[in-house]
Order: structure tokens, then sequence, then C-alpha cells
């Protein structure tokens, strides 16, 4: 269950991460048996400035690609299936070209993110470390069109922050340390923390949670409560704008109706502002 609200978070960020740069298409469907892979990208253009902006993450969707990403380590059976549905999607590429005539078809690159790489399963895939890409990114032969992004190799630098955002423990914790410091008008720096938010949402509403789901709110709360900071915060600010008084007494309520609102504007569902801020729906109704 990680995994599958994990792949939700990774999906919806990065479709809007990803949007200034180019197309991005979620759960691509494959040929064969029903299957889907995670991020299929397109972009705009390989020579666009900001793709700077995401570091290492711009470099990787600097041309067209797909991206599998994984919670926990990538085991040998799912980096064969990842191969096979980026193959199924090639030869349906070249069937279209071959349909409209055109020669050029832009092959999708298949980059799969994990966050360790035993030297094992190195060996046994063949992936090989490169001096043009650095330290834990792996690429098997140039025919396989594969790499594979150990997160947890990778150096600690502000170009590998947004990748490192998807790792685990201390290396997940840190990298939110990393995405806090930014400048706030730094262009990514707040939506981002936005889909942290909705993640660690996602993961205080369910029961029963795993020692690995605590782990993983642990590591989220600060970006959390950061976000619920700036709500707040933006939420007053348009208050008073409008010259409205608050009480002490009335503050909390303002706080909540005021992170439903912004929840509202970001596209969440009636159900789930009611569920998160507690208001009723007469509350959240008066809002729109």
């Amino acid at each position: 269950m990680t995994q599958k609200i994990h792949d939700t978070f990774v999906k919806e960020w990065m479709k809007e991460l990803l949007a200034d740069f180019g197309t991005v298409e979620i759960e691509a469907q494959v040929a064969g048996e029903v299957r889907t892979i995670d991020i299929v990208f397109y972009p705009k253009d390989p020579d666009l400035p900001t793709l700077e902006a995401i570091g290492l993450l711009g470099r990787i969707v600097s041309t067209p690609c797909s991206i599998e990403a994984f919670h926990n380590a990538v085991p040998e059976w799912e980096v064969r299936n990842c191969t096979q549905k980026i193959f199924h999607l090639e030869n349906t590429l070249t069937r279209l070209a071959e349909k409209s005539k055109d020669p050029t078809v832009d092959m999708p690159f298949l980059w799969i993110i994990t966050p360790t790489f035993s030297q094992h399963l190195q060996q046994k895939l063949r992936a090989q470390a490169t001096a043009t890409w650095g330290e834990g990114i792996y690429f098997r032969s140039e025919s396989d069109r594969v790499a594979i992004v150990a997160v947890h190799q990778l150096p600690k630098t502000l170009d590998t922050l947004w990748i490192r955002l998807l790792g685990k423990n201390k290396v997940q914790a840190q990298a939110v340390k990393e995405l806090l410091a930014l400048a706030p008008t730094h262009p990514y720096r707040q939506d981002t923390i936005r889909h942290i938010a909705t993640l660690q949402i996602n993961f205080q509403v369910r029961q029963n949670k795993s020692k690995e789901i605590k782990e993983v709110m642990m590591n989220l709360s600060p970006a959390y409560e950061k976000w619920v900071e700036e709500t707040e915060a933006r939420g007053e600010a348009r208050g008073e704008a409008r010259g409205e008084a608050r009480g002490e007494a009335r503050g909390q309520k303002k706080a909540r109706l005021s992170i439903a609102r912004n929840m509202l504007q970001e596209g969440a569902s009636l159900a789930f502002v009611i569920k998160v801020t507690g208001l009723t729906q007469a509350e959240v109704d008066g809002l729109s």
C-alpha cells in the first residue's frame, strides 16, 4: 500500500513539475497485457534554460524518456518488467511512424529510480556508472536504453535534490530539509511542498499505520508543517487586506477555513477537504 501511495505522489508531482518543460503522460498504456508506464515525457526544447532549475532531473528529462520510480529497492524482475514495457512502447511508436511515413521516431530512454541498488544486482544486470553522469547512476548496454538511479548513492548537492526527495529514511529527511531551505521565490519549491503535504495527509487519514508509513510521515512532517504555516499566512494576509478582524478565539477556525479554501483552489475534492480540516459541508460550501 505504501508503494501505491508513493506512486500516486510521484506521478502527480512530476506531472505538475515537468509541465513547464514538455508533454507529460501519466500511466501510459503499452501493448500486450494491460500494463502502464508510470511517466512518459517529451521535452519542448532540450536546451530550455529552466531545466537547470531542477538539476539532475532536468538532465534526465532533456530528451524523451520514461520514468519508473520505486519506494523500495527495485528487484531484478521489476527491472526486466520495466524494460519489456519500454520495448512494447518502442514497437508501438515504430508502427505509428511507419503508418504516418515519418522516419523520425523519438524513442524514450528508460530511467528507473530506486532508493538502493546492490552491487550484486549491478553485476547481474551489467549496469555500470559513467564519468559523464557521476556517482549513483548506472547504465545498461547502449542498445537497452536503460539507466538505474540509486537515490541513496547520489551526492548531497542541490543538483540532486529533486531526485533525493524520492529516497527513504535519512536521505529523504535531509532532502526535505534542503527543500525548505530554498528561497521562497524558487519556482518549484512551493508546489513541491504542497504535493508532499498532500502525501502526508494521505498517510494521516490511514488507520493501522505500518512502521514504514510512520517513518515516512516523520520524514515529511517538516514540509507538511511548513505548508500549513504558509497556507495560514497567505489566508491571514488576504483577510487583513479585506480588513477582517481576527480575535484569538477565532484564529484556529479561520486557519482551517483558509487551508480548506486553498485546498479547493488546488483541486481537492469536497469530501477530502472536509475529512482533513474537520469543517462541516456547509462551512466548506460557504467558501465557494
